[in-house]
This record gives structure tokens, sequence and C-alpha cells, in this order.
């Protein structure tokens, strides 16, 4: 796929995994062209479900998911780094036929169409829609919004190319890092017409589950408020109903609203 000013860059899909064998098949399915890295000492559990030129261990991490992500940015040259949650299983489209997508070549032209508009842009980091709740976020209306926590299925290049997380943030250093970047890159590319379903947060087994506890979220909550004050906002959006952890939510304006009249 090509712009009318860039070919897509080079990229990379990543999909770390802890403890989610079992739902392999339905990601090299979804993504053959994805590496899957997993800690060294489940290697074996996932040999028989990911090709070994697509399987690539990294070093025990006792600061979870967030270390795996440093470890990942400095594992990987590609100018593009996308990354993919282990439970991924398909993408629901917020706008026109609302059809759920699994076919690899629409996945990936959705992947690239996010690259392209990034580096015609050039903002460092893209994301998608959060829910598929469309009466909460009226995708046709806006469709490309520039505020929203980058997590879940993610890409970074640029100057988010290599910005670490902060691995204190245990469960939320997704939400330091997208306020980091907003702070340095101004806006992230989020893309609400597609939800890439990646199941509950903190849901079934493997992930973060088990290493991140209550106790760390709520550690992790003070920490955020601290460090920035109104901009994290806990209070759950108005589409979430039920959570399995406490909401958090990003509050902060890139938007002229006088332009929006």
């Amino acid at each position: 796929m090509t712009s009318k000013y860039h070919e897509v860059p080079e990229y990379v899909i990543i999909v770390p995994s802890r403890k989610r064998e079992h739902n392999m098949p339905t990601i090299m399915e979804l993504l053959p062209t994805a590496y899957v890295t997993v800690d060294e000492r489940e290697i074996e559990n996932y040999r028989p479900y990911v090709p070994e030129d697509r399987l690539i261990p990294h070093p025990p991490m006792k600061a979870g998911l967030f270390a795996v992500y440093n470890w990942m940015m400095r594992q990987w040259d590609e100018p593009v780094m996308i990354e993919i949650d282990d439970d991924f299983r398909g993408i629901k489209c917020n706008v026109g036929s609302r059809r759920f997508i699994t076919e690899p070549d629409e996945i990936l032209a959705i992947l690239e169409n996010a690259i392209v508009a990034c580096t015609d842009l050039g903002v460092t980091a893209f994301g998608f829609s959060r829910t598929p709740n469309t009466s909460v976020i009226h995708p046709e209306d806006r469709p490309i919004v520039p505020v929203q926590s980058i997590c879940g299925c993610f890409g970074v290049m640029g100057n988010a190319r290599y910005r670490p997380y902060d691995t204190k943030y245990l469960g939320r250093g997704d939400v330091d890092w997208t306020l980091r970047t907003l702070l340095e890159d101004r806006v992230v590319y989020a893309d609400l017409r597609f939800f890439f379903d990646c199941g509950g947060a903190f849901a079934g087994r493997g992930g973060n589950v088990g290493i991140v506890t209550p106790e760390d979220f709520e550690r992790t909550s003070r920490l955020l408020k601290e460090k920035w004050g109104k901009h994290a906002k806990f209070k759950a959006p108005a589409y979430v109903k039920s959570r399995q952890v406490a909401p958090i939510s990003l509050d902060m304006s890139r938007t002229n609203r006088s332009a929006q009249k």
C-alpha cells in the first residue's frame, strides 16, 4: 500500500504472550507474519502452535508486560513497531456494515493505513477504538481522535519508537506512557472506525492476570494522580458498565473547540 507521499515504512508486528498458548492458533491465523515473544521458561509450551521462525524467547521479567515492551523496542530494528495483545480474536468494524474482520490481508490493510496516515501527519503513535459501543464514540462523525490511551493494539514510530515505559506503574504503564507522548509529541492517532477485540481486561488466565494485584492498581493509581493531576481521571467512560479493574481515563484536550462549531 502507498500514499500520495510515502510508501509504507518497514514495520514489525509483535505479540507478547504469557500463559496463553491456547490462543496461538487464532493469533497465527489472523496474523501469520507476526512474531510471538514469550518468557524463555514457557517456550516449549508454545512450540506446537507457533512456527519456529516466529517464536522469540525473552528473559524473565519481574516487572511484567511493560518491561517486555521495553525489551521489544531494543530487540527489533524496524522503524515502526506494532504490538497486539495475545488474546486478539478479530476486528469489529464500527462503521458501515459493522462486520467482524478476520481476514489477514484486511487486518494488515487497516494497520498499514494507520502507519501511512501517521507518517504523512508526522504523528508518532497510533491505536484504535477502545469500545465497540458506537452510541458513545460516534465514529461516523469523529472517525479519528487525537487523545486516547494507546494499548491493546498500537503502533509506534519516530520519537515514540524508543520511548520506554516506566515499569513502576504496574498494570497502568500505558496511561503514563500515553500522557508523556501527548506532552512531548502533542497528539496520538486513534482510529475509532475499528475495534480490535482482545477480550475483557484482566479476564481469563495469562497476560497480566496473577502478576498485577488490586493493591498494585491502587498504588499505581495514586502515583499517576500525583504525577498527572487532573489529566488522569478516575472515572469510567460512559460506555463502561462493568470492569475487572478500577477505571481510569485521560482528560486532555487537543481539539480546537471554535473550529468544531
